[in-house]
């Protein structure tokens, strides 16, 4: 018999092979999963009196979430609407096959409805997450819209620079062929440490965009500071210049008439 049969006998190697084996295991489920998240940040100037949307596609399943603050413009404030554009769920799953043939059905797969999620009135920033339903739910699996408006028509004069970040989550997917319950409960664990992971970036995009509006307003206050300065320096050139000439000239003409005399000596 082996060395390396009587160590696993013994118990000294087992536990050890355990663990490189779940370790290898978890980074096979980690390269291979599929939950994918994708981020973007974006920068949009809005005009004095304009609104301008942008919109995102959500699987069905799938997370998106929004974060925006507004880093520069008058009162870093614009009124925000969130809104998604979904189809209705149908009772049976058998009733997809007549979406493209059955005008009843066509009717309901056109006829989209928009929801309100959110809306934000005068606000320098904000931040929302929404899931889309799931397969189970709508039977039909359609993705649905999301689109986000910034409003300044309440604004005359100034515009505003917004910055806001978007990240959109796939829905998990579990393999039905899986050969054992421990690779789906790993990847239901992986899947809730991705919710986690989710909601700490959310906050993070915050916190970055809370830094680029205090970087926006502390350049402009230092501006504010430099304008000053100079401004000061200027009133006192020119105080020191007048008090200079009225007295020359006051001591001139006191000269002139006698009443004051300059003595060399």
């Amino acid at each position: 018999m082996s060395p390396f049969r009587r160590a696993a006998r013994g118990g000294a190697l087992a536990p050890v092979c355990n663990m490189v084996a779940a370790f290898l295991l978890l980074l096979l489920l980690l390269f291979c999963s599929p939950v994918t998240v994708t981020a973007a940040t974006y920068g949009s100037k809005i005009e004095a009196g304009e609104t301008e949307c942008y919109t995102e596609i959500v699987e069905a399943g799938g997370t998106l979430g929004f974060t925006f603050r507004v880093t520069d413009g008058g009162a870093f404030d614009v009124n925000a609407v969130m809104k998604v554009r979904s189809t209705p769920p149908v009772d049976k799953t058998a009733e997809l096959s007549r979406f493209h043939y059955n005008a009843r059905f066509a009717g309901l797969r056109d006829r989209q409805r928009e929801t309100v999620l959110n809306t934000w009135q005068r606000a320098t920033d904000g931040s929302y997450t929404y899931t889309a339903p799931s397969v189970l739910r709508t039977r039909h699996g359609l993705p649905e819209e999301v689109s986000v408006c910034f409003d300044n028509s309440f604004s005359t004069l100034s515009p505003k620079w917004v910055r806001f970040n978007v990240m959109k989550r796939d829905v998990m997917e579990v393999d039905p062929d899986a050969v054992g319950k421990v690779e789906n409960a790993m990847e239901e664990e992986l899947h809730r440490y991705g919710s986690i992971l989710f909601g700490l970036a959310q906050d993070a995009n915050a916190l970055q965009l809370v830094g680029e509006s205090d970087r926006v307003k502390l350049n402009a206050l230092a501006t504010i500071m430099a304008a000053g300065l100079v401004l000061n320096v200027m009133v006192l050139l020119t105080m020191a210049t007048y008090q200079y000439v009225s007295l020359s000239r006051f001591l001139a003409r006191q000269v002139r008439h006698g009443k004051f005399t300059i003595s060399t000596k």
